[in-house]
């Protein structure tokens, strides 16, 4: 995963200010008894979509975005039983795509961070997104960390 020395840190609780909370389950337990890779990019995803339906609600209900990249790296091991935090933030903004970060917390400890691009299509093409959404990713975007506490890690 590409990182600039500008960007948020997304193993950091404190980058986040939206929360979902997951727990592993014992079938997404592999052979020799670890959560399988397949498992995080789901939680990303349920913290994404959550994320995006808080912020579109009923401002555009018809909008259409589609992951066109999801780059996930493992950090830590994570086993059955775990209670997890799911952080998601905006972190950039284009004329048809924007960027989320994810972090994955057992705890205070991070077991994985993952930048997906997402892509407003429609009819099976990108194009610019309404205007409505387009103003609440960027004030998302503009949005300071802290503004909301995290929730006290697990």
């Amino acid at each position: 995963m590409t990182d600039t020395a500008t960007a948020p840190d997304p193993t950091d609780r404190a980058t986040y200010w939206r929360w979902v909370q997951g727990m592993t389950r014992f079938s997404d337990t592999d052979r020799i008894g670890h959560v399988n890779n397949t498992v995080v990019p789901q939680m990303v995803e349920v913290g994404r979509v959550t994320m995006i339906d808080e912020l579109m609600g009923d401002v555009a209900p018809v909008v259409e975005w589609v992951v066109v990249r999801l780059e996930v790296d493992y950090i830590a091991e994570l086993n059955f039983p775990s209670k997890l935090d799911i952080g998601t933030r905006v972190v950039a903004v284009g004329n048809t795509s924007y960027t989320v970060i994810s972090g994955v917390f057992e705890g205070d400890r991070c077991i994985a961070r993952a930048r997906s691009v997402l892509v407003h299509a429609m009819g099976g093409r990108s194009c610019p997104p309404p205007d409505a959404a387009k103003r609440i990713l960027l004030a998302e975007l503009g949005r300071e960390a802290g503004v909301d506490s995290p929730p006290a890690a697990v």
